[in-house]
């Protein structure tokens, strides 16, 4: 059938290269097989033509969840949230992963994106299954690969969690320090005004006193001084 031909074809490429007619290239992996067994490109094909799912079809272990990490207190942003442009790849291998791990769960999102989102799940999950195991990739590994990929990730956001709560810390303690120097400054201006005041109101006391003296004596004041 053409679908049947087509998704097979879909799926083969994701592996080997393939002729314009959607059967893999001579010479590749996908066309040598020993006599009576099916090559891959054969039972990507088939899988490909399913349309119900097999009894007693092993299902991959479930990925084992990791202990809690200890929550680091940062502010809550509440508006609109733009994910940030990371290199994921570049987290995972400073994780540790090397790049037979990336590709192993990259060829497992590729055949999953790859399958109509009509197909059952279970078919999807034999077609996936068989897939990869036909071109070599085994699935304890893939699914290692991807809880190694998650652990990962949460290791990265609890770093960044960890790295904004100091830079938070830090800069909550630098206003703290600002705002004491605010209140030294203005109570340093509060004191030198009162001050400035207090000695105005002693010249002009003063000055009343000499007017006095001059006044008794006929003579003119002198004149102010410059500032």
């Amino acid at each position: 059938m053409p679908e049947e031909k087509g998704l097979g074809s879909k799926l083969l490429g994701l592996f080997v290269e393939v002729k314009d007619d959607g059967t893999p290239a001579d010479g590749t992996a996908a066309v040598e097989k020993a006599d009576g067994e099916k090559t891959a490109a054969e039972l990507v094909a088939e899988l490909a033509g399913q349309s119900a799912p097999k009894r007693g079809a092993a299902s991959p272990p479930a990925p084992v969840a990791a202990a809690p990490a200890a929550k680091v207190s940062v502010p809550t942003h509440s508006g609109p949230v733009t994910p940030a442009q990371v290199d994921f790849d570049v987290v995972f291998k400073s994780a540790g992963m090397d790049a037979a791990d990336l590709d192993r769960v990259r060829k497992a999102e590729e055949l999953l994106k790859s399958l109509p989102e009509s197909t059952p799940i279970d078919v999807k999950r034999q077609i996936v299954e068989a897939s990869l195991k036909a071109f070599g990739f085994e699935i304890s590994k893939i699914v290692t690969a991807a809880q190694n990929q998650l652990k990962a990730v949460d290791t990265y956001v609890r770093l960044n969690e960890q790295q904004t709560a100091k830079a938070i810390t830090d800069a909550q303690a630098k206003i703290a320090q600002l705002e004491d120097q605010v209140i030294t400054l203005k109570a340093d201006i509060t004191r030198r005004t009162e001050q400035l005041a207090g000695v105005g109101a002693a010249a002009e006391n003063r000055k009343q006193q000499v007017n006095q003296v001059l006044g008794f004596f006929g003579a003119p004041a002198a004149p102010a001084a410059r500032p």
